[in-house]
């Protein structure tokens, strides 16, 4: 049989090689995590934002040529919505909602020259908002910007009237729907309502001019009227001829008679 150890000197050396085994431990556990390890947490959440930015671009694509009355039409009104609250510039902000008005215009064509007219009545409607809304910001514009902006989406307004005009006459032959052609009907009367500036023009335009101070007859002055003809002036006594007297008789012949 082995000698066996005293029982006080076992329990020093357990307890020195707990320490240091406790020691080691505790340096390893309290020092610095390494960046990689952060990393490698941020690793799957980056991966996921990836994945839905990829996903929201591929449903962005797809919904830059749906049409009104399909599923991913409310993103491309979404998207265009947000372009529009983004762009602070008045004049810009009118140039971006006439080419929205195109949009519309083209998915409504698009959707005339199809043979399903299902869709007609969303695209028209789809338009019509549109044109409201163009001719709304052409409003606010004209009525509280400078004359150079209200000059300039008055220039927009006209040239929305010369390309649209056309367009929408072949569409209404196209569709048949009523409730299309009443949207298309809103649209057009929207389009050729007069503007502002328009009121303006006419009213300078239909003012009559006042005529110049040249052309306007003066009044006769008093030193230019015809003399009135004096009345004639009694003539002089001294030129009529005196009445002579009648001779009286004299004292002596009427003592003879």
């Amino acid at each position: 049989m082995e000698p066996r150890l005293p029982e006080p000197r076992l329990r020093e050396d357990f307890r020195r090689e707990l320490r240091a085994r406790l020691m080691l431990e505790a340096v390893t556990a309290l020092a610095p995590r390494p960046r990689e390890s952060a990393w490698r947490f941020l690793r799957p959440a980056l991966g996921v934002g990836l994945a839905g930015v990829l996903l929201v671009a591929g449903a962005g694509t797809a919904a830059a040529g749906s049409l009104p009355g399909d599923l991913a039409f409310p993103l491309k009104k979404a998207v265009e919505n947000a372009q529009v609250a983004l762009t602070f510039d008045d004049v810009q902000r009118v140039q971006l909602l006439s080419e929205i008005v195109d949009r519309r215009l083209a998915e409504l064509q698009q959707v005339a020259n199809s043979s399903d007219e299902s869709k007609a009545p969303t695209a028209s409607a789809e338009f019509a908002a549109a044109v409201a809304r163009f001719r709304a910001a052409v409003d606010a514009v004209q009525a509280a910007s400078p004359e150079d902006k209200a000059d300039a989406v008055q220039e927009l307004v006209d040239a929305a009237r010369g390309k649209h005009e056309a367009v929408l006459d072949e569409v209404r032959r196209k569709i048949e729907n009523e409730q299309a052609q009443e949207s298309i009907e809103r649209a057009k009367s929207e389009e050729d309502k007069d503007t502002k500036q328009d009121t303006d023009n006419k009213g300078r335009t239909d003012r009559t001019p006042r005529p110049s101070p040249a052309a306007t007859p003066t009044a006769p002055r008093a030193t230019d009227a015809p003399r009135a003809t004096s009345t004639p002036r009694a003539t002089n006594r001294s030129d009529t001829p005196r009445p002579q007297a009648t001779p009286r008789a004299s004292g002596d012949q009427t003592d003879r008679d």
